[in-house]
């Protein structure tokens, strides 16, 4: 124990000796380990955002579109051919991307304000949700999009050119949080659609089945798993990130065995006297190991500050939703290991080298 003590105190001793070296160390780790974690954060977040698949309902829409989202536009003749096969509830429902451009994109959703409650699931932050029989041109939001535009209940949202008084703003925990829901009528109004739709929300009571195909171009999917097509689309450029993130890791380790190398040389005369004197040759160990610790606690400390600034302030918006990132204890924990896994690669590959130089060599060494 004496021993290991005298060997982590000669290390932490050079680690304030080159404080330039340790802040360089702790700012490489910081880097590394901050792009990790935003991208774990990012992933959890958009893996939140369409993890919900509702498995009592299905959705009627064209074929080759993601109604849920965009693409899918049905004429009414649709409803009338669903009722027939007998189903107990066909819910029309339009879903479009309204705005000009990314930075005013809105997703807005038309429902049918008899039967949308039968569907839906969601808590009012504030204010009250639309009701049948409430005049044109009323909107509920979401809590998301309410951020994002700065919106509260009796605000106006403008709507392809039109204004809709926000009657209140809901929280779902999914995308959904990013829309604006109008009357179906009003929806068909302002886009011009007559009696169009885009789905048709049904139950699954074994009359339709998910790939099923309709007579005009129709299909039936599982409500929920088309949006959640849509969000893999982006998934490869978070594997791309990654990729990058361990690049940056290996560089990390390199650079960090190159320096914890350095700082063991500058002391190879006073490590061999050590090895001589019957300390063993895993003392390099425990002298590299002090420096580590003390350039890995200043890493985590920056990182967790730099994480948690850039999650906070920058937000990722992709067609009409932000994606929130959601930091969690697994995030944490895989993120710490992941600076472990640096910071021991990066001081044992030196101290394993120099525990295997001749100790003549190092005694005679100027």
């Amino acid at each position: 124990m004496y021993r290991l003590s005298v060997t982590l105190r000669l290390g932490l001793q050079d680690l304030f000796k080159h404080v330039r070296l340790a802040l360089v160390m702790a700012l490489l780790i910081t880097v590394a380990a901050s792009v990790f974690a935003i991208l774990e954060t990012y992933r959890n977040g958009l893996a939140d955002e369409f993890s919900t698949i509702s498995t009592q309902w299905l959705v009627v829409q064209e074929t080759q579109s993601f109604g849920e989202f965009y693409g899918s536009r049905l004429s009414g003749q649709v409803e009338e051919q669903l009722s027939k096969l007998g189903l107990s509830l066909v819910v029309p429902e339009i879903h479009v991307i309204t705005g000009t451009s990314v930075q005013n994109a809105t997703l807005l959703r038309g429902i049918d304000l008899n039967q949308y409650l039968r569907t839906e699931t969601f808590t009012m932050v504030s204010g009250r949700a639309l009701q049948p029989g409430d005049p044109t041109r009323l909107t509920m939001i979401g809590s998301r999009l309410a951020e994002n535009q700065k919106l509260k209940a009796g605000d106006i949202l403008s709507l392809r050119g039109r204004n809709f008084s926000v009657t209140g703003i809901f929280h779902t925990g999914t995308y959904t949080d990013n829309e604006a829901w109008i009357a179906l009528a009003d929806a068909q109004d302002l886009l011009g659609w007559g009696k169009d739709v885009s789905v048709y929300i049904i139950p699954d009571e074994g009359i339709l089945y998910e790939g099923d195909t309709l007579p005009g171009g129709i299909s039936v999917a599982r409500k929920g798993e088309g949006i959640r097509s849509v969000a893999y689309q982006y998934q490869p450029i978070l594997d791309l990130m990654n990729i990058v993130a361990l690049t940056m890791g290996a560089a990390t380790i390199l650079a960090l065995a190159n320096i914890f190398w350095r700082l063991a040389w500058l002391r190879r005369q006073e490590l061999a006297i050590l090895r001589t004197v019957g300390f063993p040759s895993y003392s390099l160990v425990g002298y590299l190991l002090a420096q580590a610790g003390g350039v890995t606690l200043a890493g985590i400390i920056l990182s967790g500050f730099a994480t948690l600034i850039f999650i906070s302030s920058v937000k990722l918006a992709v067609s009409g939703f932000t994606i929130a990132p959601r930091l969690d204890l697994p995030t944490v924990l895989s993120s710490l290991g992941w600076v472990g896994i640096m910071v021991l690669v990066g001081s044992l590959l030196p101290a394993w080298w120099l525990s295997h130089l001749n100790l003549a060599r190092l005694l005679r060494s100027e």
